[in-house]
């Protein structure tokens, strides 16, 4: 191979070394959707590399070697950046095995036409060389395999460039940042694409380099500032249904995000995302000496709510970042004012049935009793009836009469000293 001098081709090695870079570093980290970048930034290494190189042959069979073995890195770059769009974001769920497989279809079809173009000239049906003070380059017509990938890989651009910016969209008061840097992240490979596909540039095809741009971009994004680290990812079905007061906060206590249910029950339109919890809800007072005290998880706490006192079970739950060091904090408070109001109702019927009880006298030990006329004596050394004894040390009352066997006795004894007509005896005896 003959070799040339090129600026583009430093610029694309620099890039490529750049890509290396941001690759490793990847690969030594963990977060969602890791190893769909490690690859994309792969293929953009590869896309940048072999660029490069075709700026530093001269020949045109040459470039157009290096042009074929760059779409060994072209086609994986944007399904690759999609798939980790859609695990970072939360939807880790769609990347099925299948569904991947149909990510893939295309680009690797693209890349069996893209090496075998010489056989069918589907991806270039022509191509020549074109000289330039700052290097040979060769300019490729266009065949239905590039537009058939290029549209396929816009649609994917466009569906993962929605799905990061709708995230940064919920941070974007608490983290304009990390929002910002997203958005930029996300257009340049959009422009570098753009410019060369419209012809616009002809000399350059800047969207390795754009791409490489991008990934070094997210990847410091989510070193430097955690970028995610707090959004809610669940929040269509778990988030949004909760029929709890629910507020997520930063690790300085601001607000990043409330459910639907805490925002109706405090009459909040929007959630005041990047205000700190202690000012948006200064008059529940408990609640910020709760925030402040570290060693308390859980706790009940009262609020005077539309004239009413409620109670809730307000749990702290930290929210730990991948480097397992707390990056925010998640609220949920628990509605209970039920069960206090039925725990004060139980306790007040104790009390009640307390105050009671100490109202009752009662008897107990021993009683010295009269053998014969039942008399109890009291500790004074007096003997009492009964019924003043008991009258006197309890609450009973009696009321007098007499018994059957009592009744007959004294039958007995009145007819024992009456004289009964027909009887000589003067005396009947009682049946």
């Amino acid at each position: 191979m003959s070799w040339q001098f090129s600026l583009f081709g430093n610029i694309f090695l620099g890039a490529t070394f750049l890509a290396a870079v941001v690759t490793y570093k990847a690969w030594r980290r963990s977060f969602p959707g890791d190893s769909f970048f490690v690859f994309f930034m792969a293929s953009a290494t590869v896309w940048a590399f072999t660029s490069a190189l075709e700026w530093y042959v001269t020949l045109s069979n040459e470039k157009a070697f290096w042009s074929q073995i760059s779409y060994l890195g072209i086609v994986n770059v944007a399904p690759a950046w999609f798939s980790f769009s859609l695990a970072y974001c939360g939807y880790a769920t769609i990347l099925t095995k299948r569904n991947v497989i149909l990510f893939w279809i295309i680009p690797v079809v693209t890349l069996l036409l893209a090496l075998s173009n010489s056989f069918h000239g589907l991806n270039w049906p022509a191509y020549r060389l074109v000289e330039h003070p700052l290097g040979n380059y060769m300019f490729y017509e266009h065949g239905p395999s590039f537009w058939v990938l290029t549209i396929y890989s816009y649609i994917l651009n466009l569906l993962f460039s929605i799905i990061l910016l709708r995230q940064a969209k919920k941070m974007f008061r608490a983290y304009q940042m990390q929002s910002f840097i997203l958005f930029v992240s996300v257009m340049i490979p959009w422009i570098g694409n753009a410019l060369y596909n419209t012809r616009v540039v002809t000399v350059i095809d800047l969207t390795p380099i754009a791409f490489t741009i991008t990934g070094t971009l997210m990847l410091w994004n989510m070193k430097q500032y955690r970028l995610f680290d707090i959004a809610p990812i669940a929040r269509e079905t778990l988030f949004t249904n909760i029929r709890e007061l629910v507020v997520v906060l930063d690790s300085q206590n601001r607000i990043i995000d409330m459910n639907p249910f805490a925002l109706n029950y405090f009459n909040i339109a929007r959630a005041p995302v990047g205000n700190n919890f202690t000012e948006v809800f200064s008059q529940w007072k408990e609640f910020s000496a709760f925030l402040r005290a570290d060693n308390i998880a859980e706790l009940e706490l009262k609020y005077d709510h539309q004239g009413t006192t409620e109670w809730f079970l307000v749990t702290r739950t930290p929210i730990v970042g991948s480097h397992s060091s707390s990056t925010g904090t998640l609220i949920i408070c628990r509605d209970i004012t039920q069960r206090k109001r039925t725990e004060h109702d139980r306790e007040h019927l104790i009390d009640e049935l307390q105050e009671a009880l100490a109202n009752v006298k009662t008897l107990g030990g021993l009683l010295p009793i009269c053998a014969n006329c039942k008399k109890i004596r009291d500790d004074e050394g007096y003997w009492n009836q009964v019924e003043q004894y008991i009258g006197k040390h309890t609450d009973a009352k009696f009321t007098h009469g007499i018994c059957p066997e009592c009744g007959k006795k004294a039958l007995d004894e009145y007819y024992r000293t009456k004289d009964i007509p027909g009887h000589s005896s003067g005396y009947r005896k009682i049946q």
